[in-house]
């Protein structure tokens, strides 16, 4: 009688395999990610491009979608009390007085992604100067990283269990 042992070796962890499979997952959360901050500017008659691209490595995954506009910053970070002189008095016109309807809605609301159909009304309003109260910082930023970075993260712990379990390296 005899007993004979033999090792069990676990099928071999593909790491190209596993990175193409990451790739894969990163366009697809670069794209859902853009289309979040698309939504931001749906309903805006400013145009706003967005930057965006996604890298893989041995140590990570990431996602990098933003834009540089002046417009979609003001709106994003928001905007400090501030005065705002016709143009006459800045040299950027000769008109003697702003303009401006007395009723205001805006399109985009602060921590929501998204923008809805906003609106002016009342009464024109005529002065040489305004006093603005500023504007809230809609964050979209913040609130998108907040989203995506989770479900980035979780996906990715997700397919390197699926990986590991495929190829009998998974203790747990």
């Amino acid at each position: 009688m005899a007993i004979v042992m033999k090792a069990i070796r676990p099928k071999r962890f593909k790491g190209e395999t596993y990175r193409q499979y990451a790739i894969e997952l990163a366009k697809e959360v670069e794209k859902e990610a853009l289309g979040d901050f698309q939504e931001t500017v749906k309903t805006w008659k400013h145009e706003v491009k967005f930057e965006h691209q996604h890298r893989v490595d041995d140590k990570a995954v990431e996602v990098m979608v933003g834009t540089d506009d002046e417009i979609y910053g003001y709106v994003n970070y928001g905007t400090k009390p501030h005065p705002i002189f016709a143009g006459i008095y800045t040299g950027k016109s000769n008109k003697k007085t702003l303009a401006f309807p007395s009723a205001f809605s805006p399109k985009t609301t602060p921590n929501v992604i998204g923008s809805q159909a906003g609106s002016r009304g009342g009464s024109t309003v005529f002065a040489p100067y305004v006093d603005h109260p500023g504007t809230k910082a809609r964050n979209f930023d913040k609130i998108i990283a907040k989203k995506w970075g989770k479900r980035l993260r979780d996906r990715v712990v997700k397919l390197t269990r699926d990986f590991a379990r495929a190829s009998a390296h998974y203790a747990g």
